[in-house]
């Protein structure tokens, strides 16, 4: 806001509904003034801006561009999302991999209850060594695990 008291004729003098003498009154006080010449300027840029015309279909265009843009880069994060899950299995696969082996050469089932967990499940199986029971209920836990966290990380992205 202008706080100068002549400043209350600006909108008057932009809409030249001031006379010929008020008006080369507040022309002279605008030379005088920094305080309404800027405001004088303000007011002019906005009135500027306003008054372009536009071309038609130009806001169309505008929207239709951004729709593109937006529609590109949505379909860039869906393959960048594939390209990441497919990144993430082969990862865990290659972990499984890797650590199962270590995992058997352990002594796990003397420490754990899991033996006695496997060996009442070859019991209930029948054939099924309770070393080969071992490695079933474990990678069936792998698995489970392992689709836990596609779902999981799933979810993150939405």
């Amino acid at each position: 806001m202008n706080s100068c008291q002549q400043a209350e004729r600006l909108i008057d003098y932009l809409l030249k509904q001031l006379t010929d003498e008020e008006k080369k009154e507040y022309e002279t006080h605008l030379k005088s003034c920094q305080l309404c010449r800027h405001e004088l300027q303000v007011e002019q840029a906005i009135e500027s801006e306003l008054s372009v015309e536009l071309q038609p279909g130009f806001i169309e265009n505008r929207i239709r561009v951004r729709l593109q843009v937006r529609q590109a880069r949505d379909m860039r994060s869906l393959w960048m999302y594939v390209f990441r899950m497919v990144v993430y299995g082969v990862t865990a696969a290659l972990v499984g991999i890797i650590t199962i082996p270590f995992l058997l050469k352990l002594p796990i089932i003397s420490f754990t209850d899991l033996g006695k967990y496997a060996n009442e499940a070859a019991e209930l199986l029948g054939q099924i060594a309770p070393v080969n029971t071992f490695l079933i209920i474990f990678e069936i836990c792998y698995v489970a695990v392992f689709l836990a966290s596609m779902y999981s990380l799933a979810q993150i992205r939405r």
